[in-house]
């Protein structure tokens, strides 16, 4: 099989996989941003992300910690300065929430792991953007989130070859 080369070719793979296959990654891309936060509730989700398996408690934690990191993190709650570090954070959140759902609603193909993909391509856009001024850095942000979406593709393709 060729390796994906595109992120266009990067959400068809994606889509073609079966669920289990898509949490697998889904876990894959959010340990790779989960050190953007200093959240010490995210933090609690490490070990959980190393773990091959997920028991339904396992999941069910995961998601009441994203829960209370997400509400907590909402951009709705205060407007007046955009913290991009925070914003960060409420992402990775999103990103967990968005696999932890994906356990309740097996069956269909719910393209969970380019949703995940895509909340921790953002995430690393903010922390990109963050640089203690008063302007953002585009520049920085964008040079991250390229950076991201080819390391991302790295971990499809080296999952793929392990298949």
């Amino acid at each position: 099989m060729a390796p994906i080369q595109s992120n266009t070719e990067f959400i068809s793979k994606l889509k073609s996989l079966p669920l289990e296959q898509q949490h697998h990654l889904a876990k894959q891309f959010i340990s790779s941003v989960i050190h953007l936060s200093d959240n010490s509730r995210l933090g609690q989700l490490v070990e959980l992300l190393k773990k091959p398996d997920c028991s339904v408690e396992d999941v069910k934690n995961a998601r009441s910690i994203a829960q209370s990191v997400y509400a907590a993190t909402s951009p709705g709650s205060d407007i007046s300065e955009v913290k991009f570090d925070c914003q960060a954070t409420h992402l990775i959140a999103q990103a967990v929430l968005a696999c932890t759902a994906s356990f309740d609603q097996s069956g269909s193909n719910q393209q969970v792991a380019n949703k995940v993909a895509n909340y921790c391509r953002m995430a690393q856009t903010c922390v990109g953007m963050s640089h203690g001024q008063d302007v953002p850095d585009f520049d920085k942000a964008e040079e991250a989130y390229n950076k991201i979406v080819q390391e991302q593709i790295n971990i499809v393709n080296k999952f793929l070859e392990s298949s």
